[in-house]
């Protein structure tokens, strides 16, 4: 019980963060401030820092309340906070009391230990936490797969999300870090220990473009590094039910998931020219609003909007409807860009995100401009770009010894498929590059995704693939591996993951070697942990040599 109530707390924790993430400055969360910055009140903001990762952006209102059960609130915050202080709630509110804080500032985030009264409700930005959602949660607590001993990984250089930091011990309990110190801190007697020496700790990558279909692509991803994926168009009479089989840990070695289901295109649009199972589209004069709530009330994360004149496509005034309507749900939505004038369009029209990287034309003035204010992030997908421009890399990566064992067979297929050279040809990657360093350089968030499974790319595979090619359009190293696990975190509200710090859950790869010199070296993987559990990689290995079997008979 001990265990369960210590990743009831994290729970919480974690339902706060998420909710006041989401509900706090819905359409401009990630740089705008509900208030000003300290007048008295313990204020968060959201614009991201280099050293810390924006939680939520609101106020905290404490006081006493009895019959209390402690729990824990991370925050992204650098102000004194005084135990037992009451401050006016604005953009939402905690309702407890304060017993005690933690205040620093080498990038650690401090933390607020509060008490929420059990029974009671809890106002958060207008939400109730009340005795219902505290029993729902502490189910959810006791449903996770238990790690039986504390992890510790001794005397390993650790990327935290936003830098290196050399030596240091890192210890893990009930799923969670529990603590990042100098190496050297004895660990517990009962721990079972990992020599860090040579090798780098990273938050399990993360993903952020891809197209789920079976529970064995997630466990291919998460064999190679890859703990969480952010799927783009999927079923979501398939993935719905997939995703609550993982929360109740019946695939534990399948990478963790959010998903956009089916987005929003109309008839004969992308993807409708595609295999697979009919969906809806959005015709002319069909309620916007009504098309968006029905999207999130089938499960979707987030939505993605297709605009793309290859085939018919949405109208100019479809795709400000939908990107209104969705932000009127405050969730996020991002589009799918072909050429350089859809992604205007697309960032006029207020997208949070940009989904492919043109290559029709070089990027204009217009462009970068029109980026650098509307504030929408970039996910590339370089590893189909390059593809498509007729530089394929799928069959060298298809042999590469440390990814060819936990690659599925027909995974093999499509990462060893050439594009025919009557397409390739129209295509221009060197305009892709150029454009993804120029975004760069301006300033814009870039993250690493790689529309697996299309042709030349698979899952986990090609994200390692990914960081070179981002690396190879300016981004440091350091710069790289921050668009593969603190960037999408970030910017898609996963606020339990991304970092290696106190308080986050315990999805982790260890990899010889250090990828702040040599970005190859995340391929070189020793262990991948989720939530504190090893991924049985031979498992998947096992798997794997079946299914490439099969394909051969």
């Amino acid at each position: 019980m001990a265990a369960a109530a210590i990743r009831f707390a994290a729970l919480v924790r974690v339902c706060a963060e998420a909710w006041l993430f989401s509900r706090a400055c819905p359409r401009t969360r990630r740089r705008t401030l509900c208030g000003p910055q300290w007048d008295g009140k313990i204020q968060i903001a959201c614009a991201p820092t280099p050293h810390h990762s924006p939680m939520f952006n609101g106020n905290l209102l404490t006081t006493p309340q009895p019959q209390s059960a402690d729990c824990n609130l991370s925050i992204a915050n650098h102000l004194p906070v005084k135990a037992g202080m009451k401050t006016p709630g604005a953009c939402g509110f905690l309702y407890g009391s304060v017993s005690r804080f933690q205040f620093s500032v080498g990038g650690a985030i401090s933390v607020l230990q509060f008490s929420l009264p059990i029974g009671l409700s809890a106002n958060i930005c207008g939400m109730k936490l009340g005795l219902r959602l505290v029993i729902s949660m502490l189910f959810s607590a006791l449903s996770v797969r238990a790690q039986s001993k504390p992890l510790v990984f001794n005397n390993v250089d650790v990327f935290d999300g936003y830098h290196i930091l050399r030596g240091r011990t890192v210890t893990v309990e009930d799923g969670m870090i529990r603590s990042v110190t100098a190496a050297g801190v004895r660990p517990p007697d009962s721990a079972v220990v990992i020599d860090g020496a040579g090798r780098t700790l990273l938050p399990g990558l993360i993903d952020a473009h891809v197209h789920i279909g079976r529970e064995e692509s997630l466990e291919q991803a998460a064999a190679l590094g890859v703990t969480t994926v952010l799927d783009m168009w999927g079923d979501p009479t398939t993935l719905i039910p997939l995703k609550k089989e993982i929360e109740r840990g019946e695939h534990p070695n399948a990478a963790d998931f959010r998903t956009a289901g089916t987005g929003a295109t109309v008839p004969r649009g992308h993807p409708t020219q595609m295999a697979g199972p009919e969906f809806p589209t959005l015709g002319a004069g069909d309620n916007v609003q009504a098309f968006v709530d029905a999207r999130f009330a089938e499960g979707s994360d987030y939505l993605k909007i297709i605009y793309d004149h290859f085939l018919p496509t949405l109208s100019a005034e479809q795709l400000h409807a939908l990107v209104l309507a969705v932000h009127k749900r405050n969730k996020l939505v991002v589009a799918h860009e072909g050429t350089q004038s859809e992604g205007l369009e697309e960032m006029r029209a207020g997208v949070d995100g940009i989904e492919h990287i043109f290559d029709d034309t070089p990027i204009s003035r217009e462009f970068l401009d029109t980026a650098v204010v509307s504030h929408a992030v970039f996910t590339p997908t370089l590893s189909i770009i390059q593809a498509v421009g007729g530089k394929p890399t799928g069959s060298v990566l298809a042999t590469d010894p440390r990814f060819e064992p936990y690659i599925l067979g027909w995974a093999f297929q499509i990462l060893t498929t050439k594009l025919p050279e009557s397409l390739t040809k129209k295509h221009h990657y060197e305009n892709a590059q150029a454009a993804v360093r120029a975004l760069h350089n301006a300033g814009i968030t870039i993250l690493a995704g790689t529309d697996s499974p299309n042709p030349d790319t698979s899952y986990g595979v090609s994200l390692h693939q990914e960081l070179l090619l981002l690396t190879e359009c300016g981004l440091s190293n350091e710069e790289a591996l921050r668009a593969a696990t603190s960037s999408p975190a970030r910017e898609f509200g996963l606020v339990d993951r991304g970092r290696i710090e106190t308080g986050r859950r315990a999805d982790l790869l260890l990899v010889k070697g250090d990828p702040s010199k040599d970005i190859r070296a995340t391929r070189d993987i020793v262990g991948v942990w989720k939530m504190g559990i090893a991924i049985h990689r031979e498992e998947v290995a096992k798997r794997a040599a079946e299914s490439r079997k099969n394909r051969q008979n």
